[in-house]
């Protein structure tokens, strides 16, 4: 019994090891098409970084905030503006800077396209976005302190009157900035197309847009996107629609 014990844990040790070899070596293939995406940018061959920086993007899921930013230079650079756009909105979504929403104010007006001009409600957004962890621990900060103070003011036969209410109301929007986000979606339209009046191929066309516009995404219905459009909600085909993020 003591052997088959001793057997027991042998396998599971082996078993273990060879599952983080595997994750292991999975992850330095991951990485591997970005480093070579890398080699190819510093010695200015950008078509070659390309190919390997979509590699990594798109088949191994990774990405970094310096390979999205030379993704989007690459690819602006080749006059491709509808993914140099899709790149930048990708980077902000994950890596928020003030500094991609101007690059991308820019590019809008540059081509005349729909959906770069930002309105005060997406600035504080993109604010909240750059700054959440000093957010989050300065509302942490402060409830920590006030929980110390209900404590003693109720240890000491005080009256509490609202701030229990204050105290959860913290509480509260803590819990949900972290756990719920509230950026809008978003999607980069990639080819001309048309914009019907609903989630089918017979409903009517309302317009026909060119590829670069950037719109916000309310929900998908099969192979339809319901989204924003000049202060009407239309439908798109999935395949003429970049979503942005997850």
């Amino acid at each position: 019994m003591k052997n088959q014990s001793i057997t027991t844990k042998i396998f599971t040790l082996i078993a273990l090891f060879f599952a983080i070899v595997v994750n292991t070596r999975a992850n330095i293939l991951k990485n591997r098409n970005i480093n070579i995406g890398d080699s190819f940018f510093v010695h200015k061959d950008y078509q070659s970084a390309l190919i390997f920086y979509k590699k990594g993007f798109y088949a191994d899921k990774e990405f970094s905030q310096q390979m999205l930013s030379r993704m989007a230079m690459i690819e602006e650079s080749s006059d491709h503006y509808v993914m140099a756009l899709f790149y930048l909105n990708t980077m902000y979504y994950y890596f928020p800077d003030s500094r991609v929403i101007r690059k991308m104010e820019d590019m809008g007006n540059k081509y005349h396209l729909n959906g770069y001009n930002y309105t005060d409600f997406e600035y504080l957004i993109s604010i909240y976005k750059e700054y959440y962890y000093y957010i989050i621990f300065s509302l942490s900060g402060i409830g920590i302190p006030f929980i110390i103070y209900l404590f003693v003011r109720k240890r000491n036969k005080e009256n509490l009157g609202f701030r229990p209410l204050v105290f959860f109301a913290i509480l509260g929007i803590v819990f949900y900035l972290n756990n719920f986000d509230i950026t809008p979606s978003m999607g980069i339209i990639q080819s001309d197309c048309q914009l019907m009046e609903g989630p089918s191929a017979g409903s009517n066309v309302v317009e026909i847009t060119e590829p670069g516009q950037r719109v916000r995404i309310i929900s998908k219905q099969d192979v339809w996107y319901k989204i924003a459009w000049k202060d009407k909600n239309l439908f798109i085909r999935d395949v003429y629609l970049l979503p942005i993020g997850n």
